[in-house]
């Protein structure tokens, strides 16, 4: 089995550019994210990067499930509102007396998504103590340049062990047959793995060990589980990467992204393998 052992924090740090989301956001670069976009089609790229999308409750809550599990001490600045009826008198007061308590560099943010994010990375954190898992450095900014093309990523965390470690909240079951199913079928996924890897590889100048998830349930009692992608499976990853840099290459250079293609698509009856093919007597 490969083993790896990663670069001591300072050097890790040495290397990680951002302090913070906006930080990262500001950073010049293709990111995984926007390569699967990219490869769904060139428009809806060229869309996204023009409009960001605006924060939504899940977004927000997985932020602050990372800050919880991996950065303590800016998860103790998120300050959640009171849960009351703001138009009653009393509801009114208590919260404006809440806002009184606020410091210059808290953030404010709703109650539930704050609870959420609670449970999740509670969930997560017996997910890592159970399989040993130590974080060696967490929330990793990296660049690089691969094929002349700038690239970013950022890293939820190393391990001791010398894997990437990605953190997911999950609808599905956290099981081979759920969620390690969805990790099978979605190519999104395996994008990812090859993205992170390949930066830190130019960073660092090896392979970690491994690209590992670490998913659990959005609903109680917040199951999780380790999910390892096999070789196979970010070597599928690499590919795409190499499919999505060279598309990006190609509109660049002529400053075009096309929409989808203007055939008609015909469209069949679906079947399942092994349906019974009718025969054809024309």
């Amino acid at each position: 089995m490969k083993t790896y052992t990663p670069p001591d924090i300072t050097g890790i740090k040495a290397m990680s550019l951002a302090g913070n989301r906006a930080e990262y956001d500001a950073l010049p670069g293709l990111n995984q994210t926007l390569a699967k976009v990219l490869l769904r089609s060139p428009a809806k790229y060229k869309h996204a990067l023009a409009n960001p999308s605006k924060a939504t409750a899940a977004l927000r809550e997985g932020i602050m499930t990372h800050a919880c599990v991996l950065q303590p001490d800016v998860f103790a600045k998120y300050k959640p509102e009171p849960d009351v009826k703001k138009n009653t008198k009393e509801g009114k007061a208590a919260y404006e007396y809440w806002k009184t308590t606020l410091q210059p560099d808290d953030i404010a943010c709703d109650c539930d998504e704050y609870d959420n994010a609670l449970h999740y990375a509670d969930g997560l954190r017996a997910v890592m103590a159970s399989h040993g898992i130590r974080v060696h450095a967490a929330e990793i900014a990296l660049t690089g340049t691969y094929m002349g093309v700038p690239l970013k990523g950022s890293i939820d965390f190393i391990g001791a062990d010398g894997y990437l470690y990605d953190l997911k909240t999950t609808r599905e079951d956290a099981t081979p047959h759920g969620f390690g199913r969805e990790l099978q079928r979605n190519p999104d996924f395996r994008l990812q793995a090859a993205w992170y890897m390949h930066l830190w590889k130019l960073n660092y100048g090896e392979t970690p060990r491994g690209f590992r998830i670490i998913a659990v349930e959005k609903e109680a009692p917040y199951e999780g589980a380790v999910f390892e992608l096999d070789q196979e499976l970010v070597a599928d990853g690499g590919m795409k990467m190499l499919e999505a840099i060279t598309l990006f290459q190609k509109c660049s250079e002529f400053d075009s992204w096309p929409t989808y293609q203007p055939e008609i698509i015909k469209v069949e009856p679906w079947k399942k393998p092994g349906d019974a093919v009718p025969l054809s007597f024309s």
